[in-house]
């Protein structure tokens, strides 16, 4: 019996890490320390690497991952309570819905701030941030639920109205420092336009933006009179782009940045170093490997039924020829617990207790039975090929090496697979278009409410297009405009009953958020990991005395 999957198979990516491993010990671990006050950091800049992002200001074209990036800087109309996960005023003071669930009024904070002089927050400015989510050219994860939105009125100066199409009961996650609905100024809009807001976009946030170098790095500096009387503990804070784990493993051991964004198959060789792990409140991302091409909607012209997955006995042989105690413990460093249904958690509206007792049945580790399906399904040894797509994001380091694992524990089965790197872009790019048929790829998906995510992934009109079919479109549609509880309840238990029944694709872990910190920077840091960005509440870093 093998102990290590991945120690078979030493790939050209292992070996580029092992070499940065190298050059990161020749460093000196060492931190310069400048002098400081005692309520302020020794030092003045903390400087984050982070596995990148797509790199713009314009947040109404950019994923929820990538809202890392504004997080400093852009508000959102709630917060995410870092500790209890519950949605608490932000730039919103209160909000209530109407009983049909299809009005949702704000009540906003007064003596709110622009950056760089722009003038005092109001609900002009909340109608102006959801027209860009409006614009044609919008991509943004939420961008679809923002188009249900029929009219965004301005009762007065702090009070804002959203009339939905339909009822709308997960209204607090999208505003929400969860969501991606941030606040900027109309009046900077109005005076200086795109090209302005691109140069320097004002915000209301803890830390106001510096500049960027496309490709490289983010730069932020604090603001000392927040309206909320909140003072981040560092001058200015940079996020340094390195898409190699190796480059920011070396960033942090060099003391050059004093966080970083780590595959946990290399936090150890920071823990030996004497680094510090801080992980977020909750267990919030999960990791699924999706199946490209699964588009069963009667008249569907980009369902290709040459596309072996569409086959149901080849979806659960993909499942079962995975070994995930195995998986889990050596990419993953046991930290992880089993996802029986792509988004669903114990807390998710609709979650099945009765999943776990059957999961192993249907989904367990299985490589006999993995060939005997291949087999009744028509693919004999190396007669099934295809591609595995891998890339890294802000909290999604281990894809590559969930790939890697892939391709080991299918050739093992008889398939044969070949791993392509690509950029994030373009595999949101090829699912979103309907051509990725020719591939699967493990991906990180941070918590959402399981409407949402059906809405987003599963849903004919959402952008994601997973798996689709009739059940799921008829019955999220009834799910989606339902306001009792307890029905809401029975349809949501149906489409991710149906899921798990029908092996819509290969459901791995749920973990928490981790980075890894210098101990002799940083003491502390409390983040939800629910945030958009995962890593969020920069100003809540507290630094070491």
């Amino acid at each position: 019996m093998r102990r290590y999957a991945l120690s078979r198979f030493p790939s050209p990516r292992l070996v580029s890490i092992a070499l940065g491993l190298l050059l990161a010990l020749a460093f000196t671990f060492e931190t310069t320390l400048s002098p400081g006050s005692a309520q302020e950091a020794k030092v003045q800049k903390l400087l984050f690497a982070s596995a990148g992002f797509e790199d713009s200001n314009r947040f109404w074209m950019i994923s929820r991952p990538d809202h890392l990036q504004y997080d400093p800087f852009l508000e959102t109309l709630l917060e995410v309570d870092p500790k209890s996960g519950e949605y608490t005023p932000r730039l919103a003071e209160k909000w209530q819905a109407s009983p049909d669930y299809k009005e949702w009024t704000f009540t906003l904070r007064k003596g709110v701030p622009f950056h760089f002089g722009y003038g005092q927050f109001t609900a002009k400015d909340v109608v102006h941030s959801h027209s860009l989510m409006m614009r044609p050219e919008a991509t943004a994860t939420l961008v679809g639920f923002w188009r249900q939105v029929d009219e965004v009125k301005a009762v007065n100066d702090y009070q804002v109205v959203f009339r939905f199409k339909r009822p709308t009961t997960v209204m607090p996650y999208a505003a929400s420092r969860a969501g991606d609905l941030r606040i900027v100024s109309k009046a900077q809009w109005d005076k200086e336009g795109l090209e302005g807001f691109e140069k320097r976009p004002a915000g209301t946030g803890t830390y106001r933006y510096v500049g960027r170098q496309p490709g490289l790095s983010i730069t932020f500096e604090r603001v000392d009179n927040h309206y909320r009387g909140e003072k981040p503990a560092f001058k200015e804070l940079e996020f340094r782009l390195a898409r190699e784990e190796s480059t920011r493993l070396a960033l942090i051991l060099s003391g050059e940045a004093q966080i970083a964004d780590l595959p946990r198959e290399l936090q150890k060789d920071a823990l030996k170093r004497g680094m510090k792990i801080y992980t977020s409140s909750f267990p919030v991302d999960w990791m699924t490997v999706y199946l490209g091409g699964l588009y069963f909607l009667p008249g569907d012209t980009a369902f290709k039924p040459d596309v072996a997955w569409t086959k149901k006995p080849v979806r659960q042989a993909l499942n079962v020829a995975i070994n995930r105690k195995e998986l889990l413990n050596t990419v993953f460093a046991g930290k992880g617990t089993p996802t029986y249904v792509t988004g669903w958690s114990a807390q998710s509206e609709g979650y099945n207790p009765e999943w776990a007792s059957r999961f192993d049945q249907m989904y367990g580790y299985n490589p006999g039975k993995a060939k005997a399906l291949l087999k009744e399904a028509g693919y004999g040894p190396g007669q099934l090929k295809f591609k595995i797509l891998a890339f890294t994001e802000p909290g999604e380091s281990e894809g590559p090496q969930v790939a890697e694992a892939l391709g080991i524990y299918y050739k093992d089965v008889g398939v044969e697979t070949e791993i392509e790197v690509l950029d994030w872009a373009k595999v949101r790019e090829m699912f979103r278009k309907k051509t990725i048929g020719c591939c699967i790829w493990p991906n990180i998906i941070s918590w959402r409410p399981s409407e949402e995510w059906i809405r987003i992934s599963n849903y004919s009109k959402g952008p994601n297009h997973h798996y689709e079919n009739e059940f799921i479109e008829k019955t999220y549609l009834a799910w989606a405009a339902a306001v009792n509880p307890g029905e809401r309840q029975r349809l949501a238990r149906a489409v991710a009953d149906h899921l798990f029944e029908e092996f819509a694709d290969i459901p791995l872990f749920w973990f928490a958020n981790e980075v890894v910190a210098n101990p002799k920077v940083v003491s502390e840091w409390v983040y939800p990991g629910l945030g958009a960005g995962r890593s969020t509440h920069f100003h809540l870093i507290k630094a070491a005395k």
